[in-house]
């Protein structure tokens, strides 16, 4: 994540080392199959990329399994991840 992507104000740019809200993106596969069929966002709070990735992955890991098609999936890897903004709304409501 490049920090000139964020917002002229936002505070990481003032102190990156301060525990931030981040959402990561998983992408889960069924058993036995290496591609991706769905993703879930996860929120965390971290103070790095790094940190918050680890953390996603650990409690996408740790959630009820996802079904798709009568089919469990299970997290595999993490697709994206990124500090939110000041004007991100989890959820989707503003």
């Amino acid at each position: 994540m490049n920090i000139n992507d964020l917002s002229e104000d936002h505070p990481l740019r003032s102190d990156p080392s301060r525990p931030w809200p981040y959402k990561v993106l998983v992408g889960y596969r069924a058993q036995g199959n290496r591609k991706i069929v769905a993703t879930r966002s996860v929120y965390v709070r971290a103070t790095s990329e790094d940190q918050a990735e680890q953390a996603g992955f650990r409690e996408a890991r740790a959630m009820i399994p996802m079904v798709v098609d009568g089919r469990r999936l299970k997290a595999s890897r993490i697709v994206s991840s990124r500090p939110l903004d000041k004007q991100d709304a989890i959820g989707g409501v503003m």
